[in-house]
């Protein structure tokens, strides 16, 4: 009975479980998403080298939505990957296909690569790290894994790949309207530069902190555009809304220029495009990869069959899967 009374008021007096994380989005997201990220960086910084050694480009990433990772990408593994890529497109029997531009709800088409066209604005190749395995190399490069396994807290997936030979032109746009997973906002991105961008290629471009504008709802509950289920109009509320509140809240336009073999890492609701292509004589070689953590599935999951839902290793803590192949 006393050691009854001992526990019951013990537990009156011990300290409340910690409240849980309050985040920006109400789809929450990850540690780095919180409103005390700033203070959890401290906190992990002190218990972790690793988180050490990249606590600025970290708090540099939860205030601003994005890092650059200066040469994170060696040259020779670019020059090995693009002439993979270009033998490829010159090989009518690849199993490689494209996004191409087309007029229509969805906009756009997926065709095999011969038929794509590669010097057209949102021409993108999809995926290639399923079939040259000289991308792997590119999407989880050693200092992009290192980053993205503390932004993440765990191992990565890699499950969409993007790559331009222009500049994409594409509006301003947050990626949880299209890259949908189960839990939206367990997303982030690397651009790999292919090569030294030059002004006037449709350099990429994004509002700097845009990652912390409000929530924007589809039908007034889903982060994600379905062609089907959403009307036009509200589409492009989103994509006008995204420039109106960044420019209310002066949140600068920043424009990419780096060098061959630098990366950008950004955030699942970073809102970015790429600017207008001023000089068509200029390439804008870069590939994009879409990753979330390894306990997260991506949405496309549930229309595929089972059979098709392969996650494959490709080294510790790092898999790919494709919606495509």
């Amino acid at each position: 009975m006393l050691r009854k009374l001992y526990w019951s008021a013990r537990s009156l007096f011990a300290s409340p479980p910690p409240p849980a994380p309050d985040f920006y989005s109400r789809f929450g997201g990850l540690w780095t998403d919180r409103r005390d990220a700033l203070a959890e960086l401290d906190r992990r910084a002190k218990a972790d080298p690793a988180v050490a050694a990249l606590r600025d480009k970290l708090a540099f990433f939860i205030r601003n939505g994005y890092a650059i990772l200066e040469g994170a990408v060696d040259h020779q593994a670019i020059d090995a990957y693009k002439a993979d890529l270009l033998a490829a497109a010159r090989n009518n029997s690849t199993p490689l296909v494209a996004s191409v531009p087309v007029h229509g709800p969805q906009d756009k088409d997926v065709v095999p690569l011969a038929q794509a066209d590669l010097d057209a604005p949102l021409t993108k190749v999809l995926d290639t790290y399923v079939h040259l395995p000289s991308a792997l190399s590119l999407a989880f490069a050693d200092p992009i894994v290192q980053f993205l396994k503390i932004v993440f807290d765990d191992g990565l997936l890699a499950f969409q790949g993007l790559h331009f030979e222009r500049g994409s032109t594409q509006a301003v746009h947050q990626d949880t309207a299209y890259v949908v997973l189960e839990q939206p906002m367990h997303l982030c991105a690397s651009w790999i530069a292919l090569e030294d961008v030059q002004p006037g290629s449709g350099e990429l471009m994004y509002y700097e902190g845009s990652h912390r504008l409000p929530d924007w709802l589809y039908g007034g509950a889903y982060k994600h555009y379905n062609h089907e289920r959403d009307k036009h109009e509200e589409h492009m509320g989103h994509l006008k809304a995204l420039v109106d509140r960044s420019e209310e809240q002066g949140l600068p336009l920043r424009t990419f220029l780096p060098k061959k073999g630098d990366a950008l890492i950004w955030s699942a609701d970073l809102a970015h495009g790429g600017s207008q292509i001023t000089d068509p004589s200029l390439t804008r070689r870069s590939l994009v990869t879409h990753y979330t953590d390894a306990s997260t599935k991506p949405y496309y999951f549930r229309f595929l069959p089972a059979d098709r839902q392969k996650i494959v290793p490709v080294k510790p803590d790092c898999a790919f899967t494709s919606m495509y192949y």
